[in-house]
């Protein structure tokens, strides 16, 4: 039988046809299996009703000292004391002492707090000091989920000129920070910075960034300026001659007047990004797969 130049190009274009089938098949297989795969990136930590506190206690209260001044709300739930206020200040934001406002924010600080705990992955171990370094964003702990500290040098936090990116530090024990100080760099906000914190913080130094959600207490030394909050779960907090301020991350993240949504750790939300991938994968598998086997079976016939 002689093969015509048309017959020959009808019988290249035909096996390529039915390579094309498979190929997309493992294309979208390929396509499935990496969309269910979590990164290591940190997802924001919605603080609910907490969001508009930029000072929260548990128990027994809020102690001031000196002219601090409070951009925010300040409030203690279930206990009832504040002192120091005068001469201390609260602007963009009222005091609440046992009332329903504040028993709401400990309730959704409770879920934020447990939210940063269980992020993940890990993006990085880091010394026990993370004083001179620099970070990007990601979930950051010791390699034994011990202490924390920022003493003797600076950390860089560094957004890679993404001002969402999100930093989450969690330690199963205390924080500790002091002369040194958290600056941000490369578009980060001090809005996206968290610290959770196991038992209690001390913060010293001359500047800190990002909120402190402690399951104990948080004291915070002679004039420290904290961009973000200082939220203890169970504790008090006290103050000295200090500025928190949590005024410019409000709008930032969810609305104060709102429960936290259970959004659980990272793998879940990156679940939920990867399924309508993964579904869209499965569909051009069954495509290839379909117009693979059409094609040999007219092959066959045409033989």
């Amino acid at each position: 039988m002689i093969q015509t130049q048309s017959t020959r190009s009808r019988g290249h274009v035909g096996v390529s046809i039915r390579w094309c089938g498979p190929l997309l098949g493992l294309g979208a297989a390929g396509l499935m299996l990496f969309s269910a795969v979590p990164v290591a990136a940190a997802t924001t930590v919605y603080l609910g009703r907490s969001n508009s506190f930029a000072v929260l206690a548990g128990t027994p209260n809020v102690t001031n000292t000196g002219a601090s001044t409070i951009l925010g709300s300040l409030g203690v739930s279930p206990g009832s004391a504040v002192t120091g206020f005068p001469p201390g200040t609260v602007s963009d934001g009222t005091i609440h002492t046992a009332d329903g406002v504040a028993a709401g924010a400990q309730s959704d600080l409770i879920t934020a707090y447990n939210h940063a705990a269980a992020e993940g992955p890990v993006t990085a171990t880091e010394p026990a000091n993370l004083s001179g370094l620099t970070l990007t964003a990601g979930v950051y702990q010791t390699s034994s989920d011990g202490a924390l500290s920022v003493t003797g040098g600076t950390l860089t936090l560094d957004g890679g000129g993404n001002p969402n990116a999100v930093f989450i530090f969690q330690t199963a024990s205390s924080l500790i920070t002091g002369t040194s100080s958290v600056v941000m760099t490369g578009g980060a906000s001090a809005c996206n910075v968290f610290w959770q914190v196991g038992s209690s913080a001390t913060l010293n130094g001359a500047s800190f960034a990002g909120t402190v959600m402690a399951l104990t207490s948080i004291t915070v030394g002679s004039g420290v300026t904290v961009n973000g909050r200082v939220l203890a779960r169970n504790g008090d907090v006290t103050l000295i001659d200090d500025r928190i301020n949590a005024s410019a991350c409000f709008p930032a993240i969810s609305s104060s007047n709102s429960p936290v949504p259970d959004t659980g750790a990272s793998g879940a939300s990156q679940f939920e990004i990867g399924l309508p991938l993964g579904l869209g994968g499965l569909a051009l598998l069954g495509i290839g797969v379909s117009v693979a086997t059409i094609r040999r079976r007219r092959g066959v016939s045409a033989r």
